[in-house]
């Protein structure tokens, strides 16, 4: 009778622990990619200025968006040499026009100086400290 006692309490034990961690650290499904993504695709086009990711990505210079996809509809953005603070203010507002088409709750903005990358001859890349400039938090109106 103890030995079935202790495994059903280990066994719930272990669904609540799955829940939380589930809850408290949720992995992004397609969903929330496909967020990221369309509400990129929105801020990205209106304010127009990006340079093309696959030259970004040779040389890590130039300004640049990078989505990264949050749960529940909760993207991030990292955003590289976009340093005016006018600009950094048309692409906040640019997000905050995009959340309800691209179904997003909310999204976080990074904004840093430059890229810091170090690129070996071989292929691989180091990424070293990075100077943010302004973490902006938008939600809808």
């Amino acid at each position: 009778m103890v030995k079935y006692v202790i495994r059903v309490v280990a066994l719930i034990g272990a669904c609540v622990l799955s829940f939380l961690l589930w809850t408290a650290f949720h992995i992004p499904n397609t969903g929330d990619i496909d967020i990221a993504n369309a509400l990129a695709d929105d801020v990205m086009a209106t304010y127009g200025q990006f340079h093309p990711r696959t030259e970004v990505d040779k040389t890590s210079q130039g300004k640049v968006l990078y989505a990264h996809p949050g749960s529940g509809g909760q993207p991030t953005f990292v955003i590289y040499e976009v340093t005016d603070a006018a600009e950094r203010a048309r692409i906040v507002n640019a997000t905050r026009q995009a959340l309800r088409k691209a179904h997003a709750a909310s999204a976080t903005l990074k904004f840093y100086e430059r890229q810091n990358v170090t690129h070996f001859e071989g292929g691989g890349m180091r990424r070293g400290p990075e100077q943010l400039i302004e973490t902006v938090s938008v939600k809808p109106d």
